[in-house]
């Protein structure tokens, strides 16, 4: 009997996720330890800087964490209820806890983009249900609503209507009553929020989240090193797991490709926009991160052979490696 690889070890073991959550406790104990001050909870729109961020006090500097985990947690309900692995997989959400401890290191209290990806991971679960389902408007619009709610903290989070368009149609679903669907959802959130802020004679409220979603910072301003490598590791893990799934797609199921080219549409775009855009970006990483966790989960699970472990091993170590640089530059 053929002895198995690390890489099968590791990705179907019992005890896998379990060892993630404890390397995340310890890397963020140590963050903790080493960095002077910790990063705050800031970025975001307007709205979320004035009336919701936190201050890094002890009652909230574990809540990103609380955060990340609840939104791992619905990464592994998405796969068991859409399949995108196959099986039941939740190395997915191992992989998303470690990039979130790297790209996230400092910052140990709710940040914008944190909450965004919750939401966007939620009203992923109402977007699929409506594959080749035509009738399905309440569902389309329920997940407009989840990314419209995601606006109010992040407003960039409204670019990725048009993506949500894009995939509805690729999914044999897009109709006239679907897109006016999408859009009276998008609009809802805002419909209160007009509400409350005529009522209250605070129309800044209303106006704050269209100024931040128009205001546009110089090309790659704030772009520095240690960014670049962050997003360089992530593009390549992002790179590789979108070139296996394009060679191999066929192996998947029809309705399985669909929703993966919609992981691949919408990295691709994120990249994009965090690159060109790095300041305002970076709350849209954590949305990144959920389509690159997806995608190299699908990868490494599905994957087989010596290449496969000596990649699966190398980005492992290039996880190790961005974390201890990444703390040594914060420091």
């Amino acid at each position: 009997m053929a002895k198995k690889r690390f890489q099968a070890n590791v990705v179907a073991g019992r005890y896998t996720l379990p060892a993630t959550l404890l390397i995340v406790v310890v890397c963020r104990v140590v963050g903790q330890a080493l960095l002077s001050e910790p990063g705050l909870s800031g970025g975001g729109g307007t709205l979320w800087r004035q009336y919701v961020c936190l201050s890094p006090d002890a009652a909230f500097y574990w809540g990103s964490f609380l955060l990340h985990v609840a939104v791992g947690w619905l990464l592994i309900v998405l796969n068991n209820a859409y399949a995108f692995i196959r099986t039941r997989a939740s190395f997915q959400t191992s992989v998303y806890l470690l990039l979130m401890t790297v790209f996230g290191l400092g910052l140990y209290v709710p940040r914008a983009g944190d909450v965004a990806s919750l939401l966007f991971v939620v009203s992923l679960f109402f977007l699929f249900r409506c594959y080749r389902n035509p009738p399905a408007t309440g569902d389309l619009f329920l997940s407009a609503v989840c990314l419209s709610l995601g606006s109010l903290a992040v407003p960039q989070f409204l670019y990725l209507l048009p993506l949500y368009v894009v995939g509805v149609y690729t999914f044999q679903s897009l109709t006239f009553r679907g897109f006016f669907a999408l859009l009276v959802g998008c609009v809802l959130p805002y419909w209160f929020l007009l509400a409350h802020a005529y009522w209250y004679g605070q129309m800044e409220l209303f106006t704050a989240p269209f100024q931040d979603l128009a205001s546009f910072q110089p090309l790659l301003e704030g772009l520095d090193r240690r960014r670049l490598f962050l997003l360089g590791y992530l593009f390549v893990l992002y790179a590789v797991s979108a070139g296996r799934f394009l060679a191999k797609g066929y192996e998947d199921k029809i309705r399985t490709r669909c929703y993966l080219r919609f992981f691949i549409l919408m990295g691709f775009c994120l990249f994009v926009y965090v690159l060109l855009q790095p300041v305002t970006g970076e709350q849209l990483v954590p949305v990144l991160l959920v389509c690159v966790s997806i995608l190299a989960g699908h990868l490494f699970v599905l994957s087989r052979g010596r290449v496969a472990n000596v990649f699966f091993i190398l980005a492992l170590l290039g996880v190790l490696a961005l974390f201890v640089y990444n703390l040594w530059m914060l420091s």
